[in-house]
Order: structure tokens, then C-alpha cells, then sequence
């Protein structure tokens, strides 16, 4: 199959219990190839602490702005 609509024309002839199938495994992989959005935060305390020395971000964009 090369295209999504013969994909999609594949699917309409599946007996209802394989489109079930079908369904729940998509789901199933859906799930586990999900990538987790990095924590920034928890980034940047690992690299900085919890309170870093110098200016805050806010006065750098300030300055950073003119």
C-alpha cells in the first residue's frame, strides 16, 4: 500500500473484530512512541542551582532589548 487512501479503502473491507484489533494496537503505539517534552526547569537547576549568581533573566532580556 502506498498511499493513505488505499490504506484507508483496506480498512473499510477489515471485519469489524480486525478494525477493533487494528484500533487498540494503534493505541497501544501511540502510547509507547511518545517522546516526553524535556523539563526545562529541572535542566537549568541541574546546570544553575537554585538560585544562580547574576543577573536575573529578566534584567538580561531587558538589557538584551536596549
Amino acid at each position: 500500500m502506498t498511499t493513505l487512501e488505499e490504506i484507508e479503502e483496506a480498512i473499510a473491507r477489515l471485519p469489524t473484530a480486525e478494525v477493533e484489533e487494528l484500533a487498540a494496537w494503534l493505541e497501544r503505539r501511540g502510547k509507547t512512541s511518545a517522546v516526553p517534552e524535556p523539563d526545562f526547569l529541572a535542566r537549568a537547576k541541574a546546570v544553575w542551582g537554585d538560585n544562580p549568581q547574576g543577573k536575573s533573566l529578566s534584567e538580561l532580556v531587558a538589557k538584551g532589548r536596549g
